[in-house]
């Protein structure tokens, strides 16, 4: 007769059977999705573990996955969800350090700042208290993570407010030559060391908002510094389009120095990494825009044009940045003046258009001798307590418009002086 067809049974895996093996699918899923950087996945997959997870009496199952649903939805921007999650994780396991520790990081989101502090506190006790359970009393000096104490700090800052700035020196705070760097790296980081670039992060502790002016160098390393200090960038501004205040294409004769003499052609890191790999908007003056955005590889559009006398708000306890046109070193130089609540000037950011006792230079195809002196007769104008910061680090970090009325190009002389000397 007529065979009959045999119907297999469909094998199942052992998770659809098991909630918490299929909970711990879900996570493991979850953290290869956010490893990835689809977040949206990530959340889906901890969500759906979450659920599983409630229903199973080892909680400490519901905390893990609740830290890391925290952690995804803080990611996404979706603090008060994270706040919420973190919360079902502490819920679950109140003697766990790391639940403690993403509270902590969404309510810091949320700038609630006193209650980020105060879980911060308590993820470095019970952190404490884990390793000395762990590897004895004295491993906790040796073990502790110093990361909880810094974000205690960090949460002091913020709620005491006021400007936050940052100078930043190639060698010493970013640009680090470490073990494995590859060969053009450590040339390139060499080159700023001898450079002796500064580097600025000027923002408002409260809000936890900054602008970086001339991050060039070692992009990576300045994004990375200020997130250890918990701010974001909202603005990168460069004081004039030189390759090594914006970053860019290197201009031939430059190149061996550096990359090595072996390099054809180079591409310094600067406005436009920042741009296109963590969002940060560049800002330059209108006259120099087109020279940036193809020095660096991005759309005019992409740039963002800075007037004379323009305004860069930076938060309600630090003030606000304005920018000075500055010619003379090249024809769309900056200075930019941090103003603090008030009006009142704490300092001025000034490019190469002065130093410690010198201007920058004035030999170049478009310097300009006459503009430099007007330049200098703008920056004469503000008050002797004002503190210079420079572009370079050649002849100090900083000095004052009192000492440089002294000692420096601020002192008073005629326009056919300022000819003569030049």
């Amino acid at each position: 007769g007529r065979s009959r067809a045999v119907i297999r049974p469909v094998p199942t895996r052992m998770s659809d059977s098991d909630p918490l093996a299929r909970c711990l699918e879900l996570k493991d899923s979850g953290n290869a999705a956010l490893k990835v950087g689809d977040t949206a996945e990530a959340i889906r997959m901890y969500e759906e573990a979450a659920s599983l997870a409630e229903a199973h009496p080892d909680k400490s199952v519901l905390a893990a996955v609740c830290s890391n649903l925290s952690a995804a939805l803080l990611r996404a921007e979706r603090a008060e969800e994270a706040l919420v999650a973190a919360g079902r994780s502490v819920g679950a396991r109140v003697d766990w350090s790391k639940a403690h520790f993403r509270r902590g990081e969404a309510a810091f989101a949320l700038r609630q700042y006193k209650e980020a502090r105060e879980s911060y506190r308590h993820a470095a006790e019970l952190d404490a208290k884990e390793i000395k359970e762990a590897h004895g009393a004295s491993a906790v000096p040796q073990r502790a993570d110093k990361s909880l104490s810094a974000a205690v700090a960090v949460c002091d800052e913020a709620m005491k407010g006021g400007l936050w700035f940052r100078q930043l020196l190639p060698g010493r705070d970013v640009a680090l030559v470490r073990a494995g760097a590859s060969q053009p790296q450590k040339n390139l980081f060499l080159a700023a060391a001898s450079m002796k670039n500064f580097v600025y992060l000027v923002g408002d502790a409260a809000t936890r908002e900054c602008y970086v002016v001339d991050g060039c160098w070692d992009v990576e390393g300045i994004v990375a510094l200020a997130r250890r200090h918990k701010m974001r960038l909202v603005g990168a501004v460069g004081t004039h389009y030189h390759f090594d205040h914006v970053g860019g294409k290197v201009p031939p004769r430059l190149v061996a120095m550096v990359c090595g003499p072996f390099a054809q052609e180079a591409q310094l890191p600067g406005l436009g990494e920042l741009s296109r790999d963590h969002g940060v908007p560049p800002l330059v003056h209108s006259l120099e825009v087109g020279r940036v955005a193809k020095q660096c590889s991005l759309e005019p559009a992409e740039v963002r044009p800075l007037e004379h006398g323009a305004v860069l708000p930076l938060g309600p306890s630090a003030g606000e940045i304005e920018v000075l046109h500055t010619p003379g070193h090249s024809g769309g130089s900056v200075c930019l003046c941090v103003r603090r609540p008030g009006g009142a000037i704490a300092s001025v950011l000034v490019g190469d258009t002065i130093f410690p006792g010198s201007c920058g230079r004035l030999d170049l195809p478009d310097s300009d001798v006459d503009a430099m002196f007007d330049s200098l007769q703008q920056l004469r104008a503000l008050g002797d307590d004002v503190v210079i910061y420079p572009g370079h680090g050649y002849s100090g970090d900083r000095t004052t418009v009192g000492k440089e009325k002294v000692s420096g190009l601020l002192r008073p002389f005629s326009r056919e002086q300022w000819r003569a000397m030049h």
